[in-house]
Formats: structure tokens, C-alpha cells, sequence
């Protein structure tokens, strides 16, 4: 419901915090350019949930800030997201290889974690 122009929110990656079912999940919109609002990393704890349980998502960060910090449009398919060794978050646009879009590929580091993965 919060996605402008009837644009669909979906799940994009999510990635491992290393720490009892702590995850970083990215959420973003279809939208791109001065339609795009939705390009987020929320947290979840699936330590203590079983099967079929609601599952609580908490904000962690708005990338869209960050990516428009870079200069240009925003972009729309924010795609993949990791935590390294050191605990950093990182995220990347999928380009479409250039089908519609600028076909520009932004890696940015977003912030570190509170946690450092144990592996």
C-alpha cells in the first residue's frame, strides 16, 4: 500500500547476521526514478519462532538516501544484499543489462552491523 503508482512491495534478498536467527532482509518496490520510495533493510528474529508464527520486522535502514546521495535517478531494482566478515552491509542493483534502464550498477557499502558473523 505504500508503493506509489500501484507498484507491487516484495522481498529482495535476505542475508544472515551469523547471531541465534538474525537476518537483515531487503525490501524494495518495482518503482524506479521519482516513483521509487520503497528501498529498505529491515531486521527479523527467527531465533525464537516456530512454523506458521508472525514474524516482526524492525527497521534497520531507508537506502534511499544513500542511493540518491550518488547523484541521478533512483535506481529501481535494488537486489542483493550481504553482511561480511567485519559485520559491513552491503547492497546491489540488478541493471536489467541496460532493458529499460540506465544500466548502471551501484555496489554500496551501507552501514556496518551490530554484529560481526561468526563464521
Amino acid at each position: 500500500p505504500e508503493s506509489q503508482n500501484g507498484g507491487w512491495v516484495g522481498l529482495s534478498d535476505i542475508a544472515p547476521l551469523g547471531v541465534g536467527g538474525q537476518f537483515l532482509v531487503l525490501e524494495r518496490d518495482n518503482q524506479g526514478g521519482p516513483d521509487g520510495a520503497i528501498k529498505r533493510i529491515y531486521r527479523i528474529d527467527l531465533g525464537q519462532h516456530s512454523p506458521g508464527d508472525v514474524v516482526t520486522k524492525t527497521l534497520v535502514r531507508d537506502l534511499v538516501p544513500d542511493f540518491l546521495a550518488k547523484g541521478g535517478l533512483l535506481i529501481e531494482k535494488v537486489e542483493g544484499l550481504a553482511v561480511d566478515m567485519f559485520g559491513d552491509v552491503w547492497v546491489v542493483n540488478d541493471n536489467d543489462g541496460v532493458d529499460a534502464n540506465s544500466g548502471e550498477t551501484q555496489l554500496l557499502n551501507v552501514m556496518s552491523s551490530d554484529y560481526s558473523p561468526s563464521w
